[in-house]
């Protein structure tokens, strides 16, 4: 039950206004973490079709599940950039905002007479966050680039492939790593810039790019080279139970093999002189793994784990995906919300990881039709009166999507 004082808390950003430029994934996840913040996010849609994951991605769905989750909140203009009055709408709303995320290819917003200097002109103290493949300098700075082309560049796909023994054929993984990566790297720079301008005034141009941010989120094998001139790969464990698969180590402390132990039945393995402790463990870790997927094999995940929870071993089983999102740690921590689409009716959306004591976080409204709030945003942010509006919609400069 939410209470009084939860009803009312304001998100971090309330008060702040997005304008996003950008498609798919890595530049609409950051715009949707603001969104869930509290920021006004208004998502100057491409004219005429609109973001294509809008229709692109949505493998039978009515509406695209990738749509509906990375732009839960937003609001839709779907304006033609090309012509005098559409250009004009836009730069009046840059004059009006805060922040301006784009995702174009290096060189598109100042084409279009949108670069930083121009921003600047129009808005001292604007934000804005480039995002694109590779970045705004460097060789490949002007080349393509998608989730997978950083997973394949920064060696990651390599990691999980290729430094095998032995080796195994590379294949593109299940999420697309590389933009969701992105957008937190983007959002997380987003908000320091923010607080900046909150204390100085200044506004900036943040430059951030698929390749840096999958390349700068290892974990430590491409540190281990650059310390070492050796490669060395440590693989997460993931062991066969009798009916599925857990993952869960030998280690490293000693305390957590004698809670393995006890859980297979077997306490007298701990003081066992190959295991007795954290060094003669490490030594000898292989077989101890060993002995622990020889036991998984004869029991089913879910005692498997139950019975290695009790014993304070970390360990969690495989989940399929329709498992996954039903598990009853997904519903204790809100991590899915209900929202009133306006086409699919109510319709449960993956929510904000974000939580706070004295702040709102989370998804604020389901995803906008293309130019959905096209009248509202000329008239409430803009000033424009109906006779304006109707005119632009006239001649075709606006396009919004029928429901």
């Amino acid at each position: 039950m939410t209470s009084a004082n939860q009803a009312v808390r304001k998100g971090a950003f309330d008060g702040v206004r997005v304008l996003e430029f950008a498609a798919l994934i890595a530049g609409p996840s950051c715009g949707k973490y603001l969104a869930d913040h509290g920021a006004d996010v208004i998502k100057v849609e491409r004219y005429p079709m609109g973001d294509v994951a809008r229709t692109g991605f949505s493998k039978g769905a009515p509406r695209s599940p990738m749509f509906l989750q990375q732009n839960a909140g937003k609001r839709s203009l779907c304006v033609d950039m090309k012509s005098p009055e559409g250009l004009e709408a836009v730069r009046a709303l840059i004059a009006k905002t805060d922040v301006v995320i784009e995702a174009f290819t290096p060189g598109v917003m100042a084409r279009l007479g949108l670069g930083y200097d121009d921003l600047c002109a129009l808005n001292p103290a604007i934000i804005l966050c480039s995002i694109s493949g590779f970045g705004q300098t460097g060789p490949n700075a002007e080349r393509p680039g998608y989730a997978h082309i950083s997973h394949a560049m920064t060696g990651w796909l390599g990691m999980q492939f290729l430094h095998r023994d032995p080796p195994e054929a590379p294949r593109g993984p299940g999420i697309a790593i590389g933009d969701t990566t992105t957008g937190l790297t983007a959002f997380g720079a987003v908000s320091a810039a923010l607080y900046r301008k909150a204390t100085t005034g200044e506004g900036d141009h943040i430059d951030i790019a698929l390749f840096d941010s999958l390349f700068g989120s290892n974990d430590d094998s491409l540190q281990h080279y650059l310390t070492t001139g050796e490669v060395d790969v440590w693989y997460h464990p993931v062991h066969a139970t009798k009916d599925g698969y857990l993952t869960a180590n030998v280690g490293p402390d000693h305390r957590s093999w004698a809670g393995a132990c006890a859980a297979m039945g077997r306490p007298e393995l701990a003081d066992d002189p190959r295991f007795a402790d954290a060094a003669a463990l490490g030594e000898n870790k292989d077989e101890a793994t060993e002995i622990l997927r020889g036991w998984l094999a004869t029991v089913s995940a879910e005692d498997a784990e139950q019975g290695l929870t009790a014993h304070h071993v970390a360990c969690g089983v495989v989940q399929t995906i329709d498992k996954a999102v039903r598990q009853p740690q997904v519903t204790a921590r809100g991590l899915i919300r209900t929202v009133d689409d306006p086409m699919l009716g109510e319709t449960e959306i993956i929510n904000s990881a974000f939580r706070y004591a004295n702040a709102e976080s989370g998804v604020r409204g389901p995803a906008p039709m293309l130019g959905q709030h096209n009248r509202e945003i000329l008239v409430d942010v803009l000033g424009y009166d109906d006779a304006q509006v109707k005119d632009l919609e006239d001649r075709a400069v606006l396009r919004y999507e029928r429901i």
